[in-house]
Formats: C-alpha cells, sequence, structure tokens
C-alpha cells in the first residue's frame, strides 16, 4: 500500500490545499504538520499491520491527515469571541472533513478523538490511538526544529521537514 495512493484525493482536493495559508506550529503550516502526523502514522500502522493484519492502515492515514483540518490561524483572536481552540478544533475538523469527504465512523473517530488526553473522550480504536500519539510526536519535533531553526539559519527549510518526516 502506497501512502499517496491513500490520501492522493484529500491532498487534491481544493478546500484541504487552504490548510498550507494557516500557522500552526511556526514555521510550519497546517497542512505541514497535517502531512507529518499522516506519514508518521503511515509508517507506523504499516509496520503493524505486518504483525496484525487487521490493522486499519487506510482509516488511520486518512484520519491523521485530516485530524487538523479547520481553516482559520488558531494564533489570532477569533472574531465570534470563542476560546479554546484545543478543545473545539477536533469537531470542527470533523465537520470540515465530513462537508468535503465520505468518512467512516472510524476515521470520524480518529478526528474527533485526536487530542486526547486533553479532551475527556479517547479513541475507541487502535488507529485513533497511534494518530493521537503521532500527533504529539510531530508536535514534539516541530517545536524541537523550530529551536534548531533559530539557532541554524544555514538549514533550509526542506532540511527541517525531512527531518521531522523521518521515521525513527
Amino acid at each position: 500500500m502506497l501512502f499517496q495512493d491513500l490520501v492522493q484525493d484529500i491532498l487534491e482536493h481544493p478546500e484541504f490545499q487552504q490548510l498550507s495559508n494557516f500557522p500552526h506550529h511556526k514555521p510550519f503550516t497546517i497542512l505541514d504538520h497535517s502531512l507529518h502526523v499522516a506519514w508518521l502514522t503511515f509508517i507506523w500502522s504499516e509496520r503493524l499491520r505486518k504483525i496484525t493484519p487487521s490493522y486499519d492502515s487506510r482509516s488511520a492515514t486518512r484520519g491523521a491527515l485530516l485530524h487538523d483540518f479547520f481553516l482559520y490561524d488558531w494564533h489570532l483572536p477569533r472574531s465570534d469571541g470563542k476560546h479554546w481552540h484545543g478543545f473545539r478544533h477536533p469537531r470542527i475538523a470533523c465537520q470540515n472533513a465530513e462537508r468535503c469527504f465520505c468518512l467512516s465512523k472510524k476515521e470520524q473517530d480518529i478526528i474527533l478523538h485526536h487530542m486526547w488526553p486533553l479532551t475527556p473522550r479517547w479513541p475507541r480504536s487502535r488507529e485513533g490511538f497511534l494518530v493521537c500519539f503521532m500527533d504529539k510526536v510531530a508536535t514534539a519535533g516541530e517545536f524541537w526544529l523550530k529551536i534548531i531553526h533559530r539557532s541554524d539559519h544555514k538549514l533550509p527549510e526542506s532540511e527541517i521537514l525531512l527531518r521531522v518526516m523521518i521515521p525513527f
């Protein structure tokens, strides 16, 4: 199974492509972060599928790519005065994903529960737990690379992305 085969329709969707316009963990955009999480999830889910053939690599990878499908800069104050992005964005991401794609129940669950333990409900599947964990791994890697990027201005952004994308 190839990563591109699982996510091509998502990557080509014009609304999803807008994620490249919004910062997430600077210098990374929401699109960059979503790709990091999806790639790490894909690598590990394929490894797990070799051990457990019933492992749903497709749902895990697609759910990972869509987990932050919100179309706003969460660093800026919202015009409606609402706060608590960390608690609210899984529902917004799931609504956007449902509007644009046909999601399985497992993919919906992955998106809705990827912020556990910040949000009280944990994922209902092992694929959901993997995405939840890979989200934290990718975020930690992005913050670590932000520190490297600040200290080494000669490091090209493509190299930063490669360092995050390399599985352990």
